[in-house]
């Protein structure tokens, strides 16, 4: 069949238009009217989720090195048996050997040389694909896997199987991939009832239904499949892909019930609480498989975004199945104290001898328990349990390896997320700690079925040093103590700054008291007994030693009284420990031997330990300790769900010792670049917009780019953290563009980083005068606006489809970009002119009042990016008014929905200047306009081309207007212009079009007696003139304001 393409890259397939969507070496067709939105139509259900991408890179990479690694194992136990049996054969044979005549043909000893030569069958490799939806991962198994491989794509919907079966045929791979329309549950289940019938002589169930690999990935929790997928996979090695999107439930602590349903465990409170998510789905696992005797081996266990994955290796094997209550674990967390934690293994696996004495095997019996108090023996307050989950390693390192040996020789163009993979990878493989060795004798395939992770979960120095309200060290700071102390330390892939260590916390908790007498001092007087911080720093002798102010208000009449040396009410405080005797809570407990419940922490010596803290310094060598042995690079990744527009997203940190591909090459800092050192001469200011847009600049400050930033100062040193403003109100935008000039000197330069919207660049544009000889300060953007039209047309010929996000490209801009002049223009305006805005004020009392009109008079206004009247001005200052303002981000299409209906044909006169004619304005034919916008831009929002023609940083002033021609044909052009700018040169029947130009000067005299007609806007900044008032645009000198840019836009330049 043949596919016609129209000239926008559509395919046509059985009369219907498809837009086609390649990932990998796939390509799926999509419906071309489908969208993605919410209560979409059953003809709309099948889309591309491009943020999966990384999901499924992964799961082809890893099913890859997998299918290879099983099939070489195969292959070498079919060549042992053929081997083995050959030589029998061939034994016999030699008793009886024909004798050939001179006139036969020697054909026999071809036949016999060809016996001999072990040969192997070509093995077909099966895959489920259980839950496929569109079926691209399948689509993606049958291209790139380089193996025989069957593929059953399955799906309950019918649509969606109409749909894959498209994108088989689309593909030709009808080959490799059966469609099948089914229950997922009822096809694995039927799977396995069609071997249970073909048993052999010895009882045992057939296998010629079971799968390879079974690969779940619906949408929520994938706990409903583990059954019948761990039966239907095969039980000598077959993988288990399995991934998780309910993250409310296995990461959080609201749906424990339904977290214990589910998964048969509940949800850890914490630091760690997306590893111990993956802990439980494995428990559901291995309990799933248990019954049957098929007991599971993770093979990679991922946190990722919004989700987990994990991939899982199962055997029959009963015997290693009598392992899983000691690889069964609770854990007793302090979630409202101090964050520590304790582990309870379930049961315990130790080798004894045997009775002959010369081996062990290995006896099961009861675990020794609690391992914990009731109370926390560090800070008093209550332990919650959680569980119960998987205790074992949940990596192997061999699989790691063969995955990172792969990286290399896949090519960049089919998997899109190659370096993210490496370095998610990599930390994975830093994550394991090796634990005590078994003793001589044991065998060592026993001895790996009894291994447990010594390090369940990690800690985060900013948490632990939150827990005792001081300031946090930094990572290498930290690991170095850890390191100094004999300790073991990696990093975690779960969280960013997480330490993984086989520290016990009594150790964690001296090294941050050590931290605070010798870099942190704290204010005794700020600790009462009731808080967790209380015990930890009175046990360490900081507080409470009745020596000075710290011990003031602590007499409050009640009956306070001390835990371990702690202090706490039982009467006010419930969430602290009752009073005990002394010897019921004698504090940290000495670590257990290995062989015996399996708690945090190895154990150390105690006289050596305490000889390591007596040489225990902070400074630059403990620092470089802990950075020893790290990899070479540090890969900082912003993690976003597009799906979750209330959120910023999370820095995830991965260590790398190389990176693949151009762009992360061109990303690498080496330094701290010079206009974000805030140094003597040169001032670095963040602006952070708390009422921008969906107000998240300032989450986004808090847990991204301070973070990262500090990273970069610490790490590479040669500045310090920026001034940091917290916008309360348009006045501290206004106060930090009169301190760019009020203090400065002439070879002082200055760094704005806008967390904002366009309105942060106007006010700084117009709030900032410039002193005779001073350097123009420097402004780098973030997107925190509702259009960011100035961001958006700065990075438009760096977005493409597979482009990073506005964050991530702003970050790059802002650490890597270099400085451009930053091209402005200027709006005259007639006498009589007034700023009009709408600020919150209070009553008498301080309560909000509400919105106020205010109105400031005005000459003229600088921008960078629109100065309009008509359809556009109205939008802007009618949404802004009390009325729509109580609706939120709906009041924009409200308002336009109104100003649509009435389609009020503004009256005024516009006179243009032209460059072939600069040295006049000429009028234009028309009394009444519909739309008049003069712009240096193109996009006044990422997919809103006003102004296709306008390249960045070009200075050039153009001109879009249309008349009055009513609200249906208003709309029509204003989705023309959501289609890549196709609205220029539109044009109607009765001689109405859409003109578009460049110009030099732009006047329009207003001929309104309504003072709602009446008003101007540029960059979001209403005017309202008087009657027969005006607006003259015109480009200004530059040099005002530079603004960061990406290097590759110079370059073109």
């Amino acid at each position: 069949m043949t596919d016609n393409h129209d000239g926008e890259g559509l395919v046509e397939r059985r009369g219907k238009l498809y837009r086609p969507i390649t990932e990998g070496k796939a390509t799926i067709l999509v419906p071309h009217d489908a969208t993605a939105q919410k209560g979409a139509s059953a003809e709309q259900k099948v889309f591309y989720n491009p943020i999966q991408q990384y999901n499924r890179d992964l799961s082809t990479l890893a099913i890859k090195a997998y299918g290879e690694w099983m099939l070489e194992q195969r292959r070498s136990k079919n060549l042992a048996k053929q081997g083995r049996g050959g030589k029998k054969r061939k034994r016999g044979e030699d008793d009886a050997a024909p004798v050939l005549q001179p006139d036969q043909e020697p054909k026999q000893d071809k036949l016999q040389e060809q016996s001999d030569t072990p040969t192997v069958p070509n093995q077909t490799f099966k895959i489920l694909d259980a839950l496929s939806a569109s079926g691209l991962r399948a689509l993606r198994y049958g291209h790139e896997l380089p193996f025989n491989t069957s593929i059953t794509a399955n799906d309950l919907s019918e649509s969606a199987v109409d749909s894959i079966k498209l994108n088989v045929e689309f593909n030709n791979l009808q080959h490799a991939i059966n469609v099948t329309n089914e229950d997922a549950l009822g096809l694995m289940y039927r799977a396995i009832a069609d071997d249970l019938a073909k048993k052999d002589r010895n009882g045992n169930a057939g296998k010629s239904h079971k799968f390879d690999v079974v690969d779940l990935d619906p949408y929520g929790t994938a706990a409903p499949f583990f059954d019948a997928a761990i039966q239907s996979v095969r039980d000598d090695g077959g993988l288990l892909c399995v991934t998780c999107t309910d993250s409310a439930v296995w990461a959080g602590h609201s749906y424990c019930e339904k977290a214990f349903a589910l998964y048969g465990g509940v949800p850890v409170k914490g630091m760690h609480s997306h590893e111990a998510a993956l802990r439980l789905i494995l428990n559901a696992i291995a309990s799933s498989g248990a019954k049957y005797g098929l007991a599971i081996e993770p093979l990679l266990s991922l946190s990722i975004d919004f989700y987990t994955k994990v991939f899982v290796k199962v055997t029959r094997s009963p015997q290693a199945v009598k392992f899983n209550g000691a690889k069964t674990m609770l854990v007793y967390s302090c979630d409202r104290g101090c964050h520590s934690w304790q582990t309870q293994p379930l049961l315990r696996s130790k080798p004894a001898p045997n009775k002959n004495g010369i081996g062990y095997f290995y006896k099961h019996g009861m675990a020794l328990g609690p391992t914990e108090d009731r109370f926390c023996h560090h800070c008093g307050f209550k332990m919650h349990v959680a569980g119960p989950m998987y205790a074992g390693h949940i990596h192997n390192q061999e699989f790691v390896q063969r995955l990172l040996d792969e990286i290399p020789k896949a090519s960049p163009d089919v998997y899109k997320t190659l370096p993210r993979l490496e370095g998610m990878l990599r930390t994975a493989q830093e994550e394991f700690i090796p634990g005590p060795k078994p003793e001589d004798g044991v065998d060592s395939k026993e001895a790996q079925l009894a291994s447990v992770d010594h390090c369940p979960f990690f800690v985060i120095p900013g948490k632990v040093s939150s827990a005792i309200s001081c300031t946090t060290p930094t990572d290498d700071m930290f690991r170095g103590a850890l390191i100094h102390l004999g300790y073991q330390v990696g990093r975690s892939h779960c969280r960013a700054g997480a330490i993984k260590t086989d520290a016990p916390w009594s150790t964690i908790w001296w090294i941050m008291t050590e931290w605070v007498r010798q870099k942190s001092p704290i204010k005794a007087s700020k600790y009462k007994p009731s808080m967790a911080a209380w015990k930890i720093l009175h046990d360490a002798g900081l507080v409470g030693q009745g020596n000075g102010a710290d011990e003031t208000n602590q007499g409050d009449g009640k009956d306070v009284k001390m835990v371990g040396g702690g202090g706490q009410s039982a009467e006010t405080e419930p969430e602290l420990a009752s009073v005990n005797k002394p010897d019921e809570n004698p504090g940290p407990a000495p670590c257990p031997a290995p062989d015996e419940n399996d708690a945090h922490g190895a154990g150390k010596p105690e006289a050596a330990e305490s000889e390591l803290r007596k040489t225990l310094v902070f400074d630059a060598a403990l620092a470089q300790l802990g950075r020893h042995g790290e990899g070479e690079l540090l890969i900082c990744c912003l993690n976003e769900d597009p799906e979750q527009q209330s959120q910023t997203g999370r820095l995830v940190l991965l260590c790398a010792d190389s990176v693949s591909g151009d762009v992360l090459q061109d990303c690498r800092l080496g330094s701290v670049p010079p206009h974000l050192r805030n140094t003597g001469n040169n001032k670095v200011d963040v602006l952070v917009s708390t009422g921008s847009g969906l107000g998240l600049a300032l989450a986004f400050w808090e847990s991204v780019l301070r973070p990262l930033w500090t990273l970069a100062v610490e790490s590479l040193g040669g500045a310090q953290m920026p001034n940091t403003v917290v916008t309360q109100d348009k006045q501290s935008v206004l106060r930090l563009a009169q301190s760019l000039h009020s203090h400065s000197r002439d070879d002082e330069k200055r760094t704005v980083v806008l967390l904002s919207g366009d309105g942060g660049v106007a006010d700084l544009l117009n709030g900032h005068e410039p002193s005779a000889g001073s350097q123009p300060p420097l402004i780098s953007l973030l997107p925190f606006g509702t259009g960011n039209a100035l961001f958006h047309s700065l990075h438009k010929p760096l977005s493409k489809e597979s482009c990073p996000s506005p964050l991530v490209m702003g970050l790059r801009t802002l650490f890597l970009g270099v400085p451009a002049d930053l091209p402005i223009f200027r709006a005259s305006f007639s006498a009589g002119s007034r700023v009009v805005s709408y600020e919150p004020t209070t009553d008498g009392v301080g309560n909000g009042a509400g919105l106020t009109r205010q109105q400031d008079s005005v000459v003229s206004l600088y921008g960078a990016i629109v100065a309009s009247y008509g359809f556009h001005a109205s939008i802007v200052h009618e949404s802004d008014t009390p009325e729509f303002r109580a609706h939120g981000n709906k009041r924009f299409a409200m308002v336009a929905r109104e100003l649509l209906g009435e389609s009020h044909a503004y009256r005024a006169s516009l006179s243009i200047r032209r460059s072939s004619s600069p040295s006049s304005l000429v009028p234009v034919d028309g009394e009444t306009h519909g739309y008049v916008l003069v712009t240096l831009v193109s996009n006044l929002e990422r997919t809103f081309a006003i102004s296709p023609a306008s390249k960045p940083l070009d200075s050039k002033l153009r001109l879009v207007r249309f008349g009055p021609i009513g609200g249906a044909r208003t709309m029509e052009v204003m989705m023309a212009a959501y289609d890549g700018g196709k609205h220029v040169g539109m044009k109607w029947d009765d001689g109405q079009a859409v003109s578009y130009e460049e110009v030099d000067e732009v006047c329009v005299h207003i001929q309104e007696d309504l003072a709602r007609w009446r008003m101007f806007c540029v960059d979001g900044t209403i005017v309202e003139v008087p009657q027969g008032g005006s607006m003259t645009v015109s480009k200004a000198l530059g040099g005002l304001f530079s603004v960061l840019v990406d290097p590759q836009l110079q370059q073109s330049k």
